[in-house]
C-alpha cells in the first residue's frame, strides 16, 4: 500500500491476545476507526473460522499474524478469551461508509454485488476474477485489476473474496496497491446491499449469528463445522 509517505508507518496495537496461535488485538470499533483515519493498515477480521483455517494453512496463519491490525470478529472467540471486545467486520465497514470521509473501492463478491455497493454507497468497483485462486498469482488479469484500483487511488480497499483468499491476495499485492487501508470483508457486501438479511440485535447479543446464517444459508453447514472444531480445540485438555 504505497500511497502515503513511507515515514508514516502503522503502529500495531500493543495489547494482543493469542488464540490457538493467532494474535488478535484487544481494541474497540472507535479505536479502529481512529487508526484508519491516520495510518496505513492491512486489517484482518479474525473469527473462529479464520483461526481453524490457520491451523491447517501456515501461510494464512503467518498473514494473520503479520497484519497491521487483527480485529476480533466473532463472538465465538470469547470461548477462548472471555470478556474480549468483539468488533464485527460488517459493523466496522458500516461505520467507515457512514463517515463519508473516504474514497472506497469495492472488490470481489458474487453476482455484481461490488457494483451494487458502489452504486449504493458511492465509490468504484471491480467484480474480480471468477477464479480467485488464479488471480492470487501475478496474472495478466490480476495486473489489470490492480491498475484499475491504482488509477482510482482509493483511501480504502474492501476485498470480498472470502477467507483465506482475500487475505492472501492483499498480502501478495500490498506493495503495489495505491491505497492507504486494505480490509478483507467476506460476505459484508451481501449484508449491506440487502442480499443477506442482517440478524436481529438479540441474535447478535447472544452470539448466535452463525446459527442465523446457517438457517438462511444451509449450504454453509460444512463451514460451520469449524466453530465446532474451534470449541473442541479450545477446551481440549493438555497433558
Amino acid at each position: 500500500m504505497t500511497r502515503n509517505n513511507k515515514s508514516q508507518m502503522p503502529n500495531k496495537l500493543a495489547s494482543k491476545v493469542q488464540i490457538l496461535g493467532v494474535g488478535v488485538s484487544s481494541t474497540t470499533c472507535t479505536e479502529v476507526l481512529a487508526k484508519i483515519e491516520k495510518e496505513r493498515l492491512f486489517i484482518v477480521t479474525v473469527n473462529p473460522e479464520f483461526v481453524m483455517l490457520a491451523q491447517d494453512d501456515p501461510e494464512f496463519k503467518n498473514i494473520l499474524n503479520s497484519a497491521d491490525l487483527a480485529i476480533p470478529d466473532g463472538v465465538g472467540l470469547r470461548f477462548a478469551r472471555p470478556g474480549l471486545v468483539i468488533v464485527p467486520g460488517r459493523k466496522l465497514v458500516e461505520e467507515i461508509i457512514k463517515t463519508k470521509k473516504y474514497k472506497i473501492f469495492y472488490l470481489g463478491g458474487q453476482s455484481g454485488v461490488a457494483e451494487a455497493m458502489a452504486k449504493k454507497y458511492n465509490g468504484f468497483f471491480d467484480s474480480g476474477h471468477e477464479n480467485i485462486k488464479s488471480q492470487i498469482t501475478n496474472s495478466q488479469i490480476n495486473s489489470q485489476i490492480i491498475k484499475k484500483i491504482n488509477d482510482y487511488k482509493p483511501d480504502i480497499l474492501l476485498v470480498a473474496y472470502g477467507a483465506p483468499y482475500q487475505e492472501k491476495w492483499i498480502w501478495n499485492n500490498k506493495n503495489v496497491l495505491k491505497t492507504r487501508v486494505c480490509i478483507g470483508v467476506g460476505g459484508t457486501f451481501d449484508y449491506l446491499t440487502g442480499r443477506s438479511a442482517i440478524p436481529p440485535k438479540i441474535i447478535e447479543k447472544l452470539g448466535l449469528e452463525w446459527l442465523w446464517r446457517l438457517i438462511l444459508q444451509p449450504w454453509r453447514w460444512k463451514r460451520q463445522l469449524n466453530l465446532v472444531r474451534f470449541i473442541i480445540a479450545i477446551f481440549k485438555p493438555s497433558f
